[in-house]
């Protein structure tokens, strides 16, 4: 039988290194080596004991819950994940299984992880386009994504109508009198959440004849802080007199924006409306309170528990795709011009 030890001698390096490439802590091994190390592994058909102990009984009783990130980042400041994370562990432990949170950086570690740990289904958050074809493809087990697009027709998803989201925002903000918004969002990378928030943002502007301004449209280099905003708020306190209105595409931004507008001495919403999007707790706990595109976070994390466990129960279920609805709700962050 092949051991742990076998394959770091082969490899030449400590067993503590074959065990970071086998749980995925790639930060610690260069890419070069991780990949020497994989081929050993697969090619000596080696099974960690993870694995086996859940072979024993041919059921780990494990969800993986995967998100994308890397180790530098705590993906569970974000609101949103921290939320949904927190009610997927909730509702997999009301069915006796546990849950096993996986932050990815390099898609490959997605299979061998999944066959590592033998878990028995997964819950995969926030990818989309080609990456979620080899997701789906890297083992059989139940997979349910949320917040994915894709044109696969195969996957279960649990997403939200994000183009309406984005319609509604711009909308709200017209009826009250804004014709110069500004647009602030995480990183574009592809067909996502946030491309499809935008598009619909796009489109009522559009039907109003407010052409497209370049230099009103704000992407944020890394995930939201009060660094990654920091220069989109002096930016917009130059526009100030000009940009009388903001969307950004999450709370968590926009949270950032008021602060950060407050501190140079621009006023939200006097000077600067300023809507968010998700409806987190945090939108009743800044000044003014925040005006939002509702999303239920919670109902969507326990809806894609739902039809996982459907598919547990039933090997030959259908995939699942479900958009929910959003809504608006208003606070104080936008006044009527």
């Amino acid at each position: 039988m092949v051991t742990l030890k076998d394959i770091a001698q082969e490899a030449g390096v400590s067993p503590m290194t074959v065990s970071n490439v086998i749980n995925g802590n790639m930060a610690r091994v260069s890419r070069s080596k991780a990949e020497l190390i994989q081929g050993i592994i697969e090619r000596r058909n080696y099974v960690p004991n993870a694995a086996a102990r859940g072979l024993v009984c041919n059921s780990s009783r494990i969800i993986a819950v995967i998100i994308r990130g890397t180790s530098e980042v705590n993906i569970l400041v974000s609101p949103f994940n921290a939320t949904a994370v927190g009610t997927i562990i909730q509702k997999v432990k009301a069915h006796g299984y546990y849950t096993m949170v996986y932050v990815v950086d390099y898609l490959e570690e997605i299979g061998r992880n999944l066959r590592a740990w033998n878990v028995s289904g997964a819950i995969i958050i926030g990818f989309f386009d080609d990456d979620i074809g080899l997701i789906h493809d890297a083992d059989d087990i139940p997979k349910i994504f949320i917040d994915s697009y894709s044109h696969l027709r195969r996957i279960s998803n649990v997403g939200l109508d994000d183009h309406k989201g984005g319609e509604l925002a711009a909308q709200y903000l017209i009826d009250k009198g804004h014709r110069e918004i500004a647009f602030v969002a995480p990183p574009l990378t592809g067909l996502g959440v946030i491309q499809h928030r935008y598009e619909g943002f796009r489109r009522i502007l559009s039907a109003h004849n407010i052409p497209r301004n370049k230099d009103y449209e704000f992407c944020q280099e890394s995930t939201a802080s009060p660094d990654s905003t920091a220069w989109i708020v002096r930016r917009l306190t130059d526009l100030r007199g000009r940009v009388t209105a903001v969307f950004a595409t999450s709370d968590h931004i926009a949270s950032y924006l008021i602060t950060g507008l407050h501190a140079l001495g621009v006023r939200v919403p006097e000077d600067i409306s300023v809507i968010g999007f998700d409806n987190i707790p945090l939108c009743m706990q800044i000044t003014p309170q925040l005006t939002t595109i509702a999303q239920d976070i919670e109902h969507k994390a326990a809806l894609a528990v739902a039809i996982l466990f459907r598919q547990l129960a039933d090997k030959n279920a259908g995939a699942e795709s479900v958009t929910l609805d959003v809504s608006l709700i208003e606070r104080d962050s936008v006044r009527q011009r």
